[in-house]
């Protein structure tokens, strides 16, 4: 290979890593809940009504599309547990909602949980393999936790070969609960 041919391939080489979309991380605060976590880019947020498993709760979305993946946190309060509820009742009214989250995410892509990934995954995470609605494959990793009267679910969902452990572990360990 001759100097001039070099030069070519390394300027071909820098052009096709300048295109390349970057994380650019950035701590995200939510203003309604203590909760924060790094997004890989300016995410959007957005609040709608949901049901999860009889209990109606608004749900605050932040989320953001980079390199191909979706990042995303969910959260909704479940402040409109009566008090007269002892706290056994309580945490099983919590983990119920937090089912019915967990599988409303997995019916959104038709997945199924991946039962022999968990060692590669951080604490507290699961991995479901599906399709979108309209037919392309998709891998989800989430977190579906429950802190105090919140209900969490950080996820990660998109192309499969896109997913980068240092990737997962940046979103996943960044989450914090103030």
């Amino acid at each position: 290979m001759s100097k001039f041919q070099a030069f070519i391939a390394i300027c071909c080489l820098f052009l096709l890593t300048a295109c390349s979309p970057k994380f650019d991380w950035r701590e995200v605060r939510m203003n309604d809940a203590p909760i924060s976590l790094l997004m890989p880019g300016k995410p959007a947020s957005h609040a709608k009504e949901v049901n999860l498993n009889g209990i109606k709760v608004k749900m605050q979305m932040t989320a953001v599309d980079v390199n191909q993946i979706s990042f995303a946190l969910a959260y909704a309060k479940l402040d409109m547990l009566d008090s007269k509820l002892n706290q056994e009742q309580i945490s099983q009214l919590q983990q119920q909602a937090l089912d019915a989250m967990k599988q409303g995410m997995l019916n959104n892509i038709q997945g199924k949980l991946i039962e022999n990934n968990t060692a590669a995954l951080p604490k507290n995470t699961v991995a479901a393999l599906g399709k979108t609605h309209n037919g392309q494959a998709v891998k989800l990793i989430g977190r579906f936790t429950i802190q105090g009267p919140w209900l969490i679910q950080a996820i990660m969902i998109g192309e499969e070969k896109s997913f980068k452990p240092e990737v997962v572990d940046m979103f996943f360990d960044s989450l914090k609960f103030n």
